[in-house]
């Protein structure tokens, strides 16, 4: 029961911080718009096929290492949406929301990685 509540937890974070950091960056670039749009799409096929193959039988490291840094991440976002309300549209806060969101890509391309080989 354990697995499965961490399983999906990570799944919605993952989902979560990808809309997140969408909402932060603004629509003056069109690099950073593609980018973001990028992002986005992979954030939900990851998310997809973390479900698909997720769901492992027994609790293993990769599960609460991946949980960790996503609420590291989600802390750190939240930072940054506190930063942006404050200060209002930045490149800097576009940047940095970006690379968050590839960071929380990774990690759960760890988390399918690690629930695909322990299955």
């Amino acid at each position: 029961m354990l697995v499965w509540f961490l399983d999906i937890l990570i799944c919605f974070m993952a989902l979560g911080i990808t809309m997140f950091a969408a909402q932060m960056v603004e629509n003056k670039s069109s690099t950073l718009n593609n980018l973001l749009a990028i992002s986005v799409l992979l954030g939900i096929l990851l998310v997809g096929t973390g479900i698909y193959i997720g769901m492992g039988g027994s609790l293993h490291a990769y599960l609460y290492i991946t949980f960790i840094l996503q609420l590291i991440i989600l802390g750190l976002l939240l930072l940054i949406y506190r930063l942006f309300k404050k200060v209002g549209y930045s490149k800097l806060i576009s940047i940095c929301s970006l690379c968050l969101l590839t960071i929380s890509h990774l990690t759960y391309v760890y988390y399918i990685i690690g629930s695909f080989i322990y299955y």
